[in-house]
């Protein structure tokens, strides 16, 4: 008989070896021992915070085990959990120096979300493209799409990039003539339409196709050099054949083993994976918040750097990534780039991350509101973390969560008979 773990055990599993990286290791970095100096304080364990986290770290864990396994708002809450959740309530066990403030907004992202993943909207009504015509209408949106990037891009395509050579050098090149265009439309074809377009070519069996959309990535590789424009593909053919929940407890898996990897190897000195890793991904972002909302208390921009520029003035001379960078870690070339929360807070203070996690919620909540097979959420997975590393509305405009919304909706959605054997 197989023995069936409760989905909480690897939360909890995961949640204990990080909190003990995190007071090992992740605090002794030097990013940690700038901020303590700055504030004068220190990111030493608080035994009391620490009962509080260890509590609130369950209560969230039993309502996340409330929501069916099957249903897309389950992976999508224990992604953000994972990775921004948990998070926060390990950094909170470092005393004063993580404010009560920050903690609460987190918990108000987690608990929003769960509420709103209860509201139903009917999209019965709505025609969804059948695959085949979804696969025709992502080709020619491609390739009409992609004629702007010859014209600009094509007599400076250099094809030794294929070999990783002179990639910095047409970087460069790519970057001096880059628009708009190009900044609203690179993400949405190399993370979202192209891998859909290789994906769907599979499934209906089209060799051709399938190659077709491996040329135009291949061609999207060569108009930047940049690498990323595989990570969309990769992400969709590894999460392909699973289902939601077992999405969730490899993720926790691989993530506890890994841990256990770089607690080991931070044993003998070797510090290099988890300084790449937890800290990169798990823990800056929480550094981040403690500066965004030290910084900008009391004097929100108001969206001046972006939607409402027209009627703000931004008050600064350099933009808020590089100000921060700046000033908690003593770096002026470094982007110090924020997630929804922090974003909120330097929007509009409280009411700002109100605002994100409202927006947020609501787009997941849509998302949840219809039948998407579990084998395409590596597409949904890039944008999650987007949110947690970029501003909202570039997230929905550049990084392609607002055009991911609509193929979801009229070429992703199911009906219920295909959504089962899905």
């Amino acid at each position: 008989m197989k023995l069936r773990i409760p989905i909480t055990v690897y939360f909890t599993i995961y949640y204990f070896l990080l909190l003990w990286l995190y007071h090992y290791k992740i605090i002794t970095y030097f990013y940690w021992d700038n901020i303590a100096l700055m504030k004068e304080g220190s990111f030493d364990l608080s035994t009391n915070r620490l009962a509080i986290s260890i509590a609130i770290f369950f209560l969230n864990a039993f309502c996340l085990s409330g929501i069916r396994k099957t249903k897309f708002a389950f992976i999508s809450l224990s992604i953000f959990f994972v990775l921004l959740t948990v998070p926060s309530l390990i950094a909170f066990t470092s005393g004063e120096m993580y404010p009560l403030e920050v903690l609460g907004y987190h918990q108000l992202f987690f608990f929003g979300f769960f509420a709103f993943s209860f509201i139903k909207i009917d999209f019965s009504g709505i025609p969804v493209l059948n695959k085949r015509q979804a696969l025709y209408l992502l080709l020619l949106v491609t390739t009409i799409g992609v004629i702007p990037y010859l014209l600009v891009y094509g007599p400076h395509i250099n094809l030794k990039n294929l070999l990783f050579l002179d990639v910095y050098q047409t970087r460069s090149t790519m970057g001096g003539l880059s628009n708009p265009y190009f900044g609203y439309t690179y993400s949405l074809f190399t993370k979202i339409i192209i891998p859909l377009i290789i994906v769907f070519s599979l499934e209906l069996k089209n060799k051709v196709l399938a190659l077709v959309g491996v040329l135009y990535l291949v061609l999207f590789y060569l108009f930047g050099a940049h690498k990323t424009v595989y990570v969309g593909l990769i992400l969709v053919l590894v999460f392909y054949r699973w289902s939601y929940s077992q999405t969730v407890k490899r993720i926790l898996n691989y993530s506890s083993l890994l841990i256990v990897i770089c607690l080991l190897l931070a044993w003998v000195n070797y510090d290099y994976p988890w300084i790449l890793s937890f800290r990169r991904v798990h823990f800056l972002p929480t550094l981040l918040d403690i500066s965004y909302i030290d910084f900008f208390e009391g004097k929100p921009l108001y969206w001046s750097e972006s939607v409402l520029k027209q009627f703000f003035e931004y008050p600064f001379d350099v933009r808020h990534e590089y100000l921060i960078g700046e000033v908690y870690f003593n770096r002026p070339d470094m982007a110090a780039n924020n997630g929804l929360i922090s974003d909120g807070f330097m929007n509009l203070g409280g009411w700002g991350v109100a605002i994100n996690v409202f927006i947020v919620a609501v787009y997941f909540m849509i998302l949840n509101s219809l039948k998407i097979p579990s084998k395409y959420f590596g597409l949904y997975f890039l944008v999650i973390f987007s949110f947690l590393s970029s501003s909202l509305s570039i997230v929905i405009l550049t990084h392609g969560a607002l055009v991911l919304l609509l193929i979801s909706i009229f070429l992703l959605n199911q009906k219920d008979n295909n959504y089962k054997t899905n």
